[in-house]
C-alpha cells in the first residue's frame, strides 16, 4: 500500500501539512514585518503608524499565497473533516495570546521583551504575532480572523483550479470554532486585565527620569523629574518670589519682621511641598526679595540665591554642609540624622504647622478606609490582595516612595519595627547602560495604593493623574481639616523649620520665631497647610 492510498484510506491531511501551514504563516508574517520596519525606517516614516497597515497587508498575502498554494494536493480532496484543512491556521493566533500571559518587561524594541530568556526567545520566533498582542487582544484577533478568511480565499481557488471537489467546513463546526476563539480571546484579555492590575507599566517616554533616579547620588542633573533641572515633579513657577503673578499668599497687614540686607537673608531651601510655604515667607520679611532673588539667579558670580529648592535630600545635605540655613519639610530620616550627628551638627527643629501623612487609591476602589495594622500588612508583605480588605478579588500594587524623601522617611516611621518590603520597581534594558532599576511612581490603578502628604497630593498637583485619587480613612478617622487640626487624625505631622544650632547668623531663629507667631502662622494657613492652633 503507497504512502498516497493510506492518506486517501484515512482520509486526514498528512502530518507534514500541519507542519507546514503554521511554519510558513509564522515564518513570512515575521520576515514581512522586518521587511516593513526597514522599509519604513528607509522612507522616515512615523514607525508605528506606517509598519502596521504594511505588516498586516503582508500576513493577508501570506495567508492567501499558503492557502492557494499549501492546499491544492489531491490527497487531502475529502479530509475527515473539513476544519481539519483550517485548523493549522489558529497556531500563529494561539502564540500570540501565549505571549499575553507571560510577565512582560518594557523595551524600545516595537514589542515587549520578557524577564525570562526563554520566553523572550518564544516571543522573538512569533515576531508580527507578538506585536500584534502588543497592540491589543481585539486588534490581535481582528487580524488573524482576516489572516484565516485570506487563507480560506486561497483555498476555495486551490480547490477551484485543481478540480477538487472539496466541501466547507459546515455550520455545525462554526459554534464550537466561534466558542473556542472567544475562549481564547476571553482568556487573553483576562490575562492582559490580570497582568495590568500586578504589574508597573513603564513607557519609554518615561526612561530618560527613571534612569536620572536610579543614578540620583551621582547625578548633578536632578533626579529626572520634568521640572528645576529634574528636580521637581511640579511646576513651582507660579510660587517664584521674584514672579510678579505668583500664587504666594500674602498677609493682610505689613510684616512685623523685615530682613533688609542681601547677606543676613537666611538661605530657604526645603520639600518640594514645602515650597510654597518657605516662599512665601520670603516675601512677606526679605525687603525686595524679588529683585534680589532674580539677580541672584542670572548673575554669573555665583551669588546666594535666597529661596533656593533643591528638594528634600539635597536640600538636607546643603543644611549639613552649611549652604542653607532654614530647611523645610517633614522630620529628617535616621539617615539624615545620623549625617548631622557625624559632622558635629545638632538640628533644631521647629513645628510651623500641621499636615496629614495620608493613604490614597484610586476612586474606582471600593475601600474607604482601613487600619494601621492592615496598612502595615499590606505594605510588609502580609497581605497582597484587595479581597481580604474588603475590596475586589485583586493583586495589591502597594507603591512607595525613592529612599530618604520626605513621604518615604514618614512612612518608615509609621512602619515602626515592621520592615518594609521591597518597593515597586520598574526595570527595563537600556542600550550603553544596561539593566535600569528604579523606585516606581505611584500609578492610579484599580489596584493601587500609595502615600503622601495631604498638602502636596490635594492642594499643589495640577488636575490629571492625581485628581481622581481618594484619600482612606485610618482607623476610622478620615484626614480633614477639622481631624488634623485636633490631631485626632492618627498620621498628623508637623511641617518642620529646622536649621543648625551652630548658625551666627541672628536673623535664623528670629525668622523660625516668626513662623509660630501669628503672623507665620496666617501664611502657614493661606497656603494651605493647617495652622499649629
Amino acid at each position: 500500500m503507497t504512502q498516497y492510498e493510506v492518506y486517501n484510506m484515512k482520509n486526514r491531511p498528512p502530518i507534514a501539512y500541519f507542519i507546514a501551514v503554521p511554519a510558513a504563516l509564522i515564518c513570512f508574517s515575521n520576515l514581512g514585518f522586518i521587511l516593513s520596519i526597514y522599509a519604513v525606517n528607509i522612507l522616515s516614516a512615523n514607525t508605528i503608524n506606517a509598519v502596521i497597515p504594511l505588516s498586516v497587508l503582508i500576513y493577508m498575502a501570506v495567508c492567501y499565497i499558503t492557502g492557494r498554494k499549501l492546499t491544492a494536493a489531491k490527497r487531502i480532496k475529502v479530509p475527515e473533516s473539513p476544519w481539519a484543512l483550517y485548523l493549522p491556521t489558529l497556531v500563529p493566533f494561539v502564540t500570540g495570546l501565549i505571549v499575553n500571559f507571560f510577565p512582560k518587561a518594557p523595551s524600545r524594541l516595537p514589542f515587549t521583551t520578557f524577564s525570562n530568556w526563554q520566553m523572550t526567545l518564544f516571543a522573538v520566533l512569533n515576531l508580527f504575532q507578538t506585536f500584534l498582542a502588543d497592540m491589543s487582544t481585539a486588534f490581535l484577533l481582528a487580524v488573524n480572523a482576516a489572516g484565516i478568511a485570506c487563507f480560506a480565499i486561497g483555498e476555495r481557488r486551490a480547490a477551484k483550479s485543481g478540480s477538487i471537489d472539496r466541501p466547507l467546513p459546515g455550520i455545525k463546526f462554526a459554534a464550537p470554532a466561534v466558542i473556542i476563539l472567544a475562549a481564547l480571546f476571553a482568556g487573553g484579555e483576562y490575562s492582559k486585565y490580570l497582568h495590568d492590575l500586578s504589574t508597573v507599566d513603564v513607557d519609554p517616554s518615561e526612561y530618560d527620569r527613571y534612569i536620572a533616579m536610579a543614578d540620583r547620588a551621582g547625578s548633578q542633573e536632578g533626579y529626572g523629574f520634568p521640572y528645576e533641572n529634574g528636580l521637581s515633579s511640579v511646576d513651582l513657577r507660579p510660587y517664584y518670589v521674584e514672579n510678579p503673578e505668583n500664587k504666594l499668599a500674602v498677609l493682610s497687614e505689613p510684616s512685623e519682621l523685615i530682613i533688609s540686607d542681601p547677606d543676613k537673608m537666611p538661605v530657604l531651601d526645603g520639600a518640594e511641598a514645602a515650597y510654597p510655604v518657605y516662599s512665601a515667607i520670603a516675601g512677606a520679611c526679605y525687603e525686595n526679595i524679588g529683585e534680589i532673588q532674580a539677580a541672584a539667579k542670572k548673575s554669573d558670580e555665583a551669588l546666594p540665591v535666597p529661596v533656593r529648592f533643591t528638594n528634600t535630600i539635597k536640600a538636607y545635605e546643603g543644611l549639613i554642609l552649611g549652604d542653607v540655613d532654614i530647611f523645610f519639610g517633614a522630620m529628617p530620616s535616621a539617615e539624615q540624622k545620623k549625617l548631622a550627628e557625624e559632622a558635629g551638627k545638632t538640628l533644631v527643629m521647629t513645628p510651623i504647622g500641621k499636615e496629614a501623612f495620608v493613604f490614597f487609591v484610586s476612586g474606582e476602589n471600593p475601600v474607604d478606609g482601613l487600619t494601621s495594622e492592615q496598612i502595615r500588612d499590606i505594605y510588609s508583605g502580609k497581605t497582597n490582595n484587595w479581597s481580604k480588605l474588603g475590596g475586589e478579588n485583586i493583586p495589591i500594587l502597594a507603591f512607595q516612595r525613592p529612599k530618604n524623601s520626605g513621604s518615604q522617611t514618614m512612612m518608615e516611621h509609621f512602619m515602626g519595627d515592621v520592615p518594609l518590603k521591597e518597593p515597586l520597581k520598574v526595570e527595563f534594558e537600556q542600550s550603553m547602560i544596561g539593566v535600569i532599576t528604579a523606585v516606581a511612581d505611584y500609578q492610579n490603578k484599580r489596584s493601587s495604593i500609595g502615600y503622601s502628604f495631604r498638602y502636596y497630593a490635594s492642594g499643589m498637583v495640577d488636575e490629571g493623574a492625581e485628581s481622581d485619587i481618594k484619600f482612606l480613612s485610618l482607623d476610622g478617622i478620615y484626614p480633614d481639616t477639622g481631624t488634623i487640626q485636633s490631631g485626632e487624625y492618627p498620621m498628623t505631622t508637623s511641617l518642620y523649620a529646622i536649621y543648625l544650632e551652630e548658625n551666627d547668623n541672628e536673623n535664623v531663629p528670629l525668622l523660625a520665631g516668626f513662623m509660630t507667631g501669628r503672623q507665620g502662622q496666617e501664611i502657614i494657613e493661606k497656603t494651605g497647610y493647617i495652622p499649629l492652633e
